[in-house]
């Protein structure tokens, strides 16, 4: 356990997109002892718990699930020895949390030691051992979708080697299959009235849209809503997602040291956050007010002239604020 506190960094002016410039402010997650930024090799996969005002997210390579306790500010660490864990989301009703370790889903009880903390739920892309559960998150109905990412060396991964997937409780022993080629899963969030299904696979530099059946859990009509190749980020890769109240989109683009805020419907960019940090991983709304967007980053080869890289960084003041995000149902995950 360390105690953790919010640093004060940069206040700065957006970028690039904006018609109109405008103030916010960049904060990271610093260490209480040191006031240095506390740095994580991969993080990802940011939630936050608006019953516990904590953020939940992952240290992948260091199989690391982590919660941050956001007015105490200590952070908490539960160590997976199976191996890498990519995701973690919350469950209905429940102090378990759900996880994704290598190419399975598990039920996590934070209380029990070791991986007996662990219950398998279902794994994914059989007979393909160096496949990888890379993103996911649960819908309004509280199914749970999940894409996997193919063998990777390096920054680079076999195109088209994996699978999009989705589960409910009654059919998470045999995942349905949604997408299938696709390289990289990542960014995953819905329109706010459910009828809208966004998605990014990585490698295509897209943003996506997809009509969604809430009730039937189905996709259908896919469509392009950016491709980041044409606002200057040719060596970028889009990654996490996340929506805001208005509907617009959020994204992390990975090797682009960047936030994007994007309008789906008039598919445009709206404004675009600079990070002195060039692998930026995910993000997702939090803090009291849900006003506080928590962007993750990674150090993972990164360069020696940026000392945050790894750093978990807070963008605030962007006029901007998120809602509660859905979780997994599963009605006796208690017992499970």
């Amino acid at each position: 356990m360390t105690s953790l506190k919010f640093l004060l960094y940069i206040a700065c002016f957006g970028y690039a997109f904006a018609k109109n410039m405008q103030h916010y402010k960049i904060s990271m997650v610093s260490t209480s002892d040191s006031n240095k930024a506390a740095i994580f090799t991969h993080a990802e996969s940011p939630v936050w718990d608006v019953h516990t005002q904590s953020l939940y997210f992952v240290d992948a390579l260091q199989q690391n699930v982590h919660r941050l306790d956001y007015f105490s500010g200590k952070i908490y660490t539960k160590h997976i020895g199976y191996g890498q864990v990519n995701v973690v989301s919350l469950v209905e009703g429940s102090s378990r949390l759900l996880v994704a370790v290598r190419a399975a889903l598990y039920l996590l009880d934070w209380n029990v030691a070791g991986d007996a903390a662990l219950r398998l739920l279902t794994t994914f892309d059989e007979g393909l051992p160096d496949n990888l559960i890379n993103e996911g998150k649960a819908d309004s109905k509280g199914r749970f979708w999940a894409g996997t990412k193919g063998p990777q060396t390096g920054d680079d991964v076999l195109p088209d080697k994996a699978t999009f997937y989705s589960i409910s409780q009654q059919t998470f022993i045999n995942p349905q299959i949604q997408l299938r080629p696709v390289s990289i899963s990542n960014g995953l969030t819905w329109s706010l009235n459910n009828t809208v299904m966004y998605y990014i696979d990585s490698p295509t530099q897209k943003i996506e849209a997809f009509d969604f059946d809430p009730v039937n859990g189905e996709i259908s009509g896919r469509r392009t809503i950016i491709d980041i190749s044409d606002y200057g980020y040719e060596d970028a890769i889009p990654d996490g997602m996340t929506i805001d109240s208005r509907g617009h989109l959020w994204v992390a683009v990975m090797f682009g040291g960047s936030v994007l805020h994007i309008d789906p419907d008039s598919r445009t960019i709206v404004y675009g956050y600079k990070l002195p940090v060039t692998r930026v991983t995910s993000l997702c709304w939090g803090g009291p007010n849900l006003d506080e967007l928590f962007v993750t980053t990674s150090k993972e080869k990164s360069h020696l002239n940026e000392p945050l890289s790894g750093a978990i960084f807070t963008i605030r003041e962007t006029g901007s604020h998120g809602v509660p995000m859905y979780r997994f149902r599963f009605d006796n995950a208690d017992d499970y």
